[in-house]
C-alpha cells in the first residue's frame, strides 16, 4: 500500500479540489491521501456530503506555538468519524475569524509600509476556505508582477513590518484539544523545530512524528525518538502548484508504519481494490 498523509487542498493553502487530489492520486498509485488543510476541516466535510468513492482519511494540519515559535501540529480522525469532533470543528471556525481580521491588518500594513494595495474582497474571491498568506502572496505576484517567493521574502515573511501575529493555542493544549476529539496527534515536519526538542514534543503526549518528509533527514530524526510506540508518518506536504518540488505522493509511508498508524484510527483499506 502506498499513502501519502501530508496534502491540502485549496480549502487552505493549496490550489486543488478535493476531486483533482483524488484524481492526482489515482494516476500516481495510491491507495489513500491524508487531507490535512491547515485549521479547517471544510475539505474533509465536502468530502463526506458527496460520498466520493476514493479513501480520503480525514485529517487538519493545527497551528500551535510554543516559547513563540510555531509548531504544526497534524491530527487525523480515528475511524474517519468526524461526529465527536465538535469541540474542534468550533475552535476551527473562531480561528477562521481571528484569520480574516488578521487577514485585513496585513492588508493596511502592506498599504502603509510597501504602497502595495490588495483588494480584500479580491482574495475572499479567490479562496474556498481560511484565508492565509500565500493567497496574499498570489494577488501581490498577479498584480506587481513579483514571484511568488519574492513577495514572501519582501513582503510577507515573519520579520516583514507587515507581519501580523495570531492567536493560537499552546502546542500541548492543541495536542489535548485533538485527543479530547477523538483525533492522533502527530508532529509535522520536525526539521523545522528550532527552540524545542523533539523530546519536549513527546513528553507534551505526541502520537506520532512525521519522520518521511522532503528534504529531511529520516535517520537524524530517528536518531533522536526513544518512545517505540510512537507512530511513524510522513507525506509530501502537497499544495499543488504553489510548491514545484512537493509533488504529490513524492513521499509515502513505508506499508509496516502505514499499517500501524491505520490501525491505530481503526481505518481499514480494501487492498484489492
Amino acid at each position: 500500500m502506498k499513502a501519502d498523509l501530508h496534502v491540502h487542498s485549496h480549502y487552505s493553502d493549496g490550489t486543488c479540489s478535493i476531486e483533482e487530489l483524488i484524481q492526482q492520486a489515482k494516476e500516481k498509485g495510491l491507495d489513500c491521501f491524508a487531507l490535512t488543510d491547515h485549521d479547517t476541516l471544510q475539505g474533509i466535510i465536502e468530502y463526506h456530503k458527496k460520498k466520493i468513492d476514493y479513501p480520503v482519511i480525514a485529517g487538519v494540519e493545527l497551528s500551535t506555538y510554543h516559547r513563540g515559535k510555531p509548531i504544526h501540529i497534524l491530527g487525523y480522525c480515528c475511524d474517519n468519524d468526524l461526529s465527536n469532533s465538535s469541540e474542534l470543528i468550533n475552535y476551527l471556525d473562531k480561528m477562521k475569524e481571528k484569520r480574516e481580521k488578521r487577514i485585513k491588518k496585513i492588508l493596511v500594513n502592506l498599504k502603509n509600509f510597501y504602497q502595495l494595495e490588495i483588494d480584500y474582497n479580491e482574495i475572499k474571491k479567490n479562496s474556498h476556505g481560511n484565508i492565509a498568506r500565500p493567497h496574499i502572496a498570489r494577488e501581490i505576484e498577479k498584480k506587481y508582477g513579483y514571484t511568488y517567493q519574492e513577495v514572501f521574502d519582501r513582503f510577507l515573511n515573519d520579520e516583514s513590518k507587515a507581519y501580523v501575529e495570531i492567536d493560537r493555542l499552546e502546542t500541548k493544549e492543541g495536542i489535548e484539544l485533538l485527543h479530547r476529539n477523538q483525533m492522533i496527534a502527530v508532529l509535522a515536519h520536525p526539521m523545522y523545530l528550532t527552540t524545542t526538542s523533539i523530546a519536549e514534543i513527546i513528553a507534551m503526549g505526541i502520537d506520532g512524528i512525521e519522520v518521511n518528509y522532503p528534504g529531511q533527514n529520516k535517520e537524524e530524526i530517528m536518531s533522536q525518538i526513544n518512545d517505540s510506540h510512537l507512530l511513524l508518518t510522513g507525506g509530501s506536504d502537497y499544495h499543488g502548484s504553489l510548491y514545484q518540488d512537493n509533488d504529490l505522493g513524492c513521499v509515502t509511508v513505508p506499508e509496516q508504519e502505514l499499517e500501524c498508524f491505520l490501525k491505530r484510527l481503526d481505518i481499514q483499506l480494501d487492498k484489492d481494490k
